[in-house]
């Protein structure tokens, strides 16, 4: 099964400034933290540095070829005073790197915390077309592995770099402070590092960003495996869909077997020029000491003491680059989620909707999905307590007629009307709290059974629960559940049949007590016996209330206040069930065809 490209992998510049900024910006609101965790940095770094400087000093003392006081003492006191000055910068540094790696890992773990905050009160904003075109799993992987990619970053790859930039930085002043032209020997091999890495990077852009697309594209397919495991064992495809996600995974591990032979190429060379450059400062530096130019043994050993530790904070800003590439590419993916449009926005004046009787008012409305129409001037007064039912032939509006009143779309022109009032002119949260749903595909969510009848009314009472449960038929079995009403739902309803999944449902909605009930083909996947609970269910929900109704079972259809037949984006007939019959026109035909079908097998299923 092919996929289509996520259209967030198709993005501009693998490595972007903007991208960079965003994220380092992430710390502004913990500056006093960055700032000490900073101050700690250094102050190992320095501590960190001086000990090679201390320990030359100290060679040069024993080997008598330094006369010179240290802090005015001279001989074996001066080098016991080196020896308290070498134990005071291990503590220093021990202490400053405990500060900095715990301060360091808070600060990454709140920056994290905000970036998936903000994701999370992004992904409820957005509209269900955003969530459509990329699937749960692309978007769970931004949420997961791409925010994973950025806490490396904060808690490992920037206090990382800090260090090894300051570390470079010292290790430079003093090296030349120690010899000029030693100093010199030692950086006349940096050119050809410089060509190497400058190879590399152009590199390591597009293939560390090829690494975060491709394992998106491996959590995306096994989450949407995982979800249809039923329907790929009922088709027997688990061959084929394991072929495909080889294929996927074999894209991924390429991807990362080319990051590494980049690594590869160049570490060993890191490596490589500070073995080279090493042996220079002993060749050159041996012979200023043999030739007695003031150079001493003290300062060549820690002048090659400074040579090794010089090309690590190169070799560690290499690797931290790779972190920092991945990190583009993962704020790429992040950035598209917290800045995708949000298409359903209330109005700056936007009212609250009060309390509503239910009247109900679609007015010449048009719509559509991209550039294609598909409701044409759609016209349909309901009356307040009047029952819809919508029915008609795939792709002839009737979802779309659900979304619009929900206000999970907009209409392109003409308005649809609550009490007079116009949806878009008063706040979704006021408007959807009024509503009641129930799908087709019932969705629970993981907790206690309780937690989800309560999840539209979390403030309700312990009787007002039960109440809604024994209304619609659903406390008997809950009780018969161990634990009852504190059993637990594994999730989307694992553990339940279909039907009573359904009545869990509504339950929830009975105890939200809309005005306004849309049932989206809620009694399809039931066999006859498990229906007629549900009618019974179903009239108790609905009295009273406003209710619209997406069906293909032939009993919701006859208790329906009217049948509005739909094709192709219009309203071409509407009535009662009866009298719609005696047309012998559109639905006519369906009935005939469709409903008469469901209506022969339920017959022979209860005969």
């Amino acid at each position: 099964m092919q996929h289509a490209a996520d259209p967030d992998d198709l993005l501009g510049k693998a490595y972007d400034r903007r991208i960079a900024a965003r994220l380092f910006g992430q710390v502004g609101p913990y500056k006093g933290e960055a700032l000490l965790t900073t101050f700690f940095v250094i102050l190992s770094t320095v501590a960190d540095l001086l000990m090679p400087f201390l320990f030359g000093l100290a060679i040069d003392i024993v080997a008598g070829q330094r006369r010179q006081s240290f802090f005015g003492a001279t001989g074996s006191a001066a080098l016991n005073l080196i020896v308290v000055a070498f134990i005071i910068c291990v503590l220093v540094r021990f202490v400053a790197r405990n500060r900095e790696m715990y301060m360091t890992s808070r600060l990454g773990q709140k920056v994290v915390y905000d970036l998936r905050s903000a994701m999370f009160r992004r992904i409820q904003r957005v509209g269900v077309r955003y969530i459509d075109r990329r699937g749960t799993g692309s978007i769970m992987s931004r949420l997961q592995n791409d925010v994973s990619v950025i806490d490396q970053l904060f808690t490992d790859g920037l206090v990382e770099m800090l260090s090894q930039l300051v570390i470079l930085v010292g290790i430079i002043i003093l090296m030349l402070y120690t010899n000029v032209s030693l100093a010199l020997v030692a950086f006349a091999v940096l050119p050809f590092m410089a060509i190497l890495i400058g190879y590399w990077r152009r590199r390591a852009v597009l293939t560390y960003r090829e690494t975060r697309i491709t394992i998106a594209r491996v959590n995306a397919y096994l989450a949407e495996n995982i979800a249809g495991v039923r329907v790929i064992q009922s088709y027997v495809r688990e061959p084929r869909n394991v072929t495909r996600f080889h294929e996927i995974n074999d894209d991924n591990l390429d991807a990362n077997i080319r990051a590494a032979r980049l690594s590869s190429v160049l570490f060993p060379f890191v490596s490589f020029i500070e073995a080279l450059a090493t042996a220079l400062v002993l060749y050159f530096g041996g012979r200023m000491v043999l030739g007695s130019e003031g150079f001493t043994v003290g300062e060549l050993f820690t002048f090659v003491a400074y040579i090794g530790r010089f090309y690590e904070p190169i070799n560690q800003l290499a690797q931290f680059y790779n972190t920092m590439q991945a990190a583009m590419a993962a704020g790429e993916r992040i950035y598209s989620v917290l800045d995708a449009e949000i298409e359903i926005e209330d109005k700056p004046d936007a009212i609250t909707l009060p309390p509503i009787r239910g009247h109900v008012q679609f007015d010449n409305v048009r719509f559509g999905y991209g550039d294609v129409e598909v409701l044409h001037g759609v016209n349909l007064d309901v009356a307040p307590g009047e029952s819809i039912a919508f029915v008609g032939e795939t792709g002839a509006g009737k979802s779309s007629m659900i979304n619009l009143l929900l206000r999970f779309y907009d209409v392109w022109s003409g308005a649809i009307r609550i009490d007079g009032y116009d949806i878009r002119d008063v706040t979704q949260q006021s408007l959807r709290s009024q509503f009641g749903v129930v799908l087709q595909d019932t969705f629970l969510f993981a907790g206690t059974i309780r937690e989800n009848i309560c999840f539209a009314r979390p403030d309700a009472t312990e009787a007002e629960m039960i109440e809604a449960a024994k209304a619609v038929g659903a406390h008997d079995f809950i009780m018969a559940l161990p634990f009852g009403y504190d059993a637990e739902v594994q999730e989307r309803g694992a553990t339940l049949s279909v039907g009573q999944r359904q009545l869990i449902s509504f339950a929830r909605a009975l105890l939200a007590d809309p005005r306004i009930i849309v049932l989206d083909e809620a009694t399809s996947s039931v066999d006859t016996e498990t229906e007629l609970l549900i009618q019974a269910a179903l009239r108790t929900l609905l009295a009273g209330r406003t209710s619209f109704i997406i069906a293909h079972r032939l009993s919701t259809i006859k208790e329906a206040s009217r049948v509005v037949v739909m094709d192709q984006g219009q309203i071409v007939e509407m009535g009662r069930h009866d009298q719609l019959l005696e047309l012998r026109g559109l639905y006519y035909n369906l009935y005939t065809m469709q409903f008469r079908a469901h209506q022969l097998h339920g017959e022979a299923a209860a005969g």
